[in-house]
């Protein structure tokens, strides 16, 4: 076998277990939520509660935009009516940005913001580019996890009764 064709076998399978090791290291069913410690927009300390049974997660500015358009007129109201919690991971984001435009932009929000800051929290929550992860759980622990491109998927989702779900 030609060395080029041994190269590109072995990059193959290095590509292949490190991807799998990635997925690994991602919270699944059946996992606990992890305690993290979370700031709101207003650079509160903001906990998750034990009674949350949903997350609203978001990783980039698409799933964010999706999010908003349900959030918008009355989201802490919607959101605590599903017993459910909206997490955003911005650690990415430069941190001018992030002080002088994201932050006074997210204060005018009807909705708590729990910011992810730091690339090491949260870096184990499954996501996928232009998408929110919706995750229930149940005591603590992850009942199912979701993705959503669509603003009624994000509706069924909060309007779902968790407790009721098999």
């Amino acid at each position: 076998m030609p060395y080029s064709f041994k190269l590109l076998y072995f990059l193959v399978f290095l590509v292949t277990t490190s991807l799998s090791a990635e997925d690994e290291n991602f919270l699944n069913k059946g996992d606990l939520f992890p305690q993290i410690n979370f700031t709101n927009q207003f650079e509160k300390e903001a906990l998750l509660s034990l009674n949350i049974k949903k997350i609203i997660f978001v990783s980039d500015m698409d799933a964010s935009k999706i999010a908003h358009s349900v959030l918008e007129k009355d989201g802490d109201a919607i959101l605590n009516q599903s017993e459910a919690v909206f997490i955003s991971d911005i650690h990415k984001m430069p941190a001018l940005i992030t002080r002088f435009v994201a932050l006074p932009k997210m204060r005018s929000y009807t909705y708590t913001m729990h910011l992810i800051r730091d690339e090491n929290v949260g870096s184990n929550i499954p996501r996928k580019k232009g998408s929110l992860t919706l995750i229930s759980l149940e005591q603590g622990k992850i009942k199912s996890i979701e993705f959503a491109d669509e603003v009624s998927k994000l509706n069924e989702f909060l309007s779902s009764n968790p407790s009721k779900k098999k």
